[in-house]
This record gives structure tokens, sequence and C-alpha cells, in this order.
């Protein structure tokens, strides 16, 4: 069922209820920083939607599949993600093993769950925004919480996409909850309960899963 696929990735709302204080640089007024998250993840995924529904790429799974990727790299923070999925596990990687998983981790994402929408009707699903909720900014980093639901036919389920900005860089999905439950928490409960698997292990694994 398309939505089981669509949920992690739409973001077509039509508002939002909350606002704070915004980005100002140089004494300049800014729009609130979630006004400015949720206009980004609007473009991204206006684009990927256009992607989806393209018959060039259609035709061209391999080619779609990358640019489903080059998707993915512009709309999650995958070193966040990743540091958040594998909690404690995190810091008995190296440098290069962080690298190695982060790199395996994203191509996992991204085939899982957007070579799922090739040739889906994504026409029927419609997006309304419940609440836009910042979090409180530590240094130079920004927070929030978008929270929707995504509704199809007669099936509805509520989205949170928890959304992060660093110093200059874009705004990046760090973790998504599902009915209330994270992605992120889900992955490293997985990984909590193999104690014994080494970092190696781990990255073979994944490696595996997304065949290359």
């Amino acid at each position: 069922m398309i939505l089981k696929f669509f949920v992690p990735f739409v973001c077509l709302g039509l508002g939002f209820f909350q606002v704070s204080t915004g980005l100002a640089t140089d004494g300049q007024q800014s729009i609130p920083f979630e006004i400015e998250a949720l206009d980004h993840l609007r473009i991204v995924v206006d684009e990927l939607l256009a992607t989806i529904q393209d018959p060039k790429f259609t035709q061209d799974p391999g080619e779609q599949e990358q640019l489903f990727y080059t998707r993915a790299m512009e709309l999650f923070d995958f070193k966040t993600f990743s540091r958040l999925s594998l909690g404690k596990k995190f810091k008995s990687f190296t440098k290069d093993q962080k690298k190695t998983f982060v790199y395996y981790f994203s191509k996992l994402i991204s085939q899982t769950y957007f070579t799922q929408l090739a040739g889906k009707d994504v026409q029927n699903v419609t997006i309304q925004y419940m609440e836009n909720t910042p979090l409180k900014p530590k240094k130079d980093m920004f927070r929030t919480d978008i929270l929707s639901q995504i509704a199809q036919g007669e099936k509805q389920i509520q989205v949170t996409y928890r959304m992060l900005k660093k110093k200059t860089r874009d705004w990046k999905i760090y973790d998504i909850k599902v009915a209330g439950v994270s992605m992120a928490a889900n992955y490293r409960e997985q990984y909590r309960q193999r104690l014994s698997q080494t970092p190696d292990a781990i990255i073979s694994e994944l490696r595996e899963k997304v065949g290359k």
C-alpha cells in the first residue's frame, strides 16, 4: 500500500500553528526557523514527486534509483540519523567505520523507502499539518518537529518529521516518528539486542542488504 512507503518523505501540507524567533543574521529580520524548515522540505519533496511521475526516469530504473539517492542525501542528515540509530554502539566505531556505516545506512534507507515509490499512485495522497513545534536552539543548531497527518482514501496516519539545521547548512531530517514510533529508536533497539555484534559485522550486514 502506497501510504506505507509514502509516509517518510511527503511534506506538502496546508499550514501550521506555531511561530517563533527567526534565524536573523547581520541585524536583518528573517522568517521563523520552523517556517524555513517546512519550506525547504516542501521544495525537496516536490522534486521527488516530479521524479516519480516523470516517464523519462520510470523507464530507466537505474537512473531513477540514483536520483532517489541524491534526493535522500538532500533530505536527510544521515550522520545524525546513524548516530541515533546505533546509540551507544556508535562510540565503539572508528572514524573510518563510522563513515562507512553512514554510507551504507543511507543506501539502505534510500533503497528501502524511495525506490518503493516508483510507479506508485501518489495523486490521491493528501497531507495536513497539525503542528510545527520548534525546539530550543543549541548554539548554532536549530531543530523543529513537524507533525502531519497523511491520508490516502480512508486510511490516515500521523507522521512527525524531526528536522535539524547546523550553522549554514540546509535543513535535514534526522529522525521520523510514524504513529509516535521513532525510526531511529527502532533501529537502536535492534542494534541494542545484538550486544556481541562488532562494528565490522554490522557494516558487513548492511553492505549485504544494499547489495553493494
